[in-house]
């Protein structure tokens, strides 16, 4: 008799991916103490791969628990690329006891010479004084003037020579003195974790993930890309509305178009998608 192949469920296979990946970086960050040797370092790895099934998910736990650790007002970060033309973080951390306005959807000019600066380093680039710092472009000094920026620190996520991301830490008021020990492990927080858990997030779910959402994506106008954003972050259609100045009836609208030009029914679905295909 024929031997009677027996395929698995794709969802089983992913898991599988997931559980290999988990126990690759668990081996790789925590096992071997010297690796991190700073215990929040350790702690903050331990709480991102929990969710490392989940792109979007580890960005969020990212940017809080770093918000908490470097004692910022705002820490935002997201997918990118220094080829892109455009770049708007995908995620924030706010603090809770001041008014702090928020950054996702916003289009920030991807080829400033502040962001140039920060791609070409592998280390922490501080913007002390955003108001008159040269490296920064009048444009982008009008946007961070805008959200009430007033010192910065910014580092690129690169896989070896691939660019990953973006991570920025935002103060409201003039910073002369940082948070020593944060600011110290900061490039090792970003090196060592936030890249390849990150990386290989990114990596689980495209393998898992077949549908042609890069061309759908470029599909998107600027304003349905944004309130995407807005809503993949959480934010109800009322709030989206409110934050844009916009009526109800015209964020549904936009949401509906998006949902069905990238093929998705649910905002957990469309976080998901932009989490892993944002445009380039």
């Amino acid at each position: 008799m024929r031997r009677m192949l027996q395929t698995r469920d794709p969802d089983m296979i992913h898991s599988d991916h997931v559980l290999q990946a988990q126990r690759r970086l668990r081996g790789s960050l925590l096992d071997d103490r010297g690796t991190l040797p700073w215990r929040p370092a350790r702690e903050f790895a331990a709480q991102m791969l929990l969710y490392v099934e989940d792109p979007l998910q580890c960005w969020r736990v990212g940017v809080e628990c770093l918000r908490e650790l470097l004692d910022a007002d705002r820490v935002d970060g997201g997918f990118a690329d220094p080829g892109q033309s455009l770049y708007s973080p995908l995620v924030e951390s706010l603090r809770a006891d001041r008014a702090v306005p928020s950054v996702v959807g916003a289009m920030m000019d991807a080829h400033d010479s502040s962001l140039a600066a920060v791609w070409s380093s592998h280390d922490v680039v501080v913007f002390g004084d955003v108001a008159n710092d040269a490296r920064i472009g009048p444009t982008m000094r009008a946007q961070l003037s805008s959200i009430g920026t007033r010192t910065k620190l910014a580092v690129a996520l690169h896989d070896g020579t691939r660019p990953i991301g973006l991570l920025c830490a935002d103060w409201l008021e003039p910073r002369s003195r940082w948070h020593s020990d944060a600011c110290e492990h900061l490039p090792l927080l970003a090196r060592a974790v936030l890249t390849p858990v990150l990386t290989a997030a990114r990596s689980l779910v495209e393998v898992h993930d077949d549908a042609p959402a890069h061309a759908a994506i470029a599909g998107l106008t600027p304003a349905e890309l944004k309130v995407a954003r807005m809503a993949a972050t959480g934010m109800s259609y009322k709030e989206i509305a409110r934050e844009l100045g916009r009526s109800f009836s015209t964020v549904d609208h936009q949401l509906r178009s998006v949902r069905d030009k990238l093929g998705v029914n649910s905002t957990a679905r469309l976080a998901r998608v932009l989490a892993t295909h944002l445009p380039h």
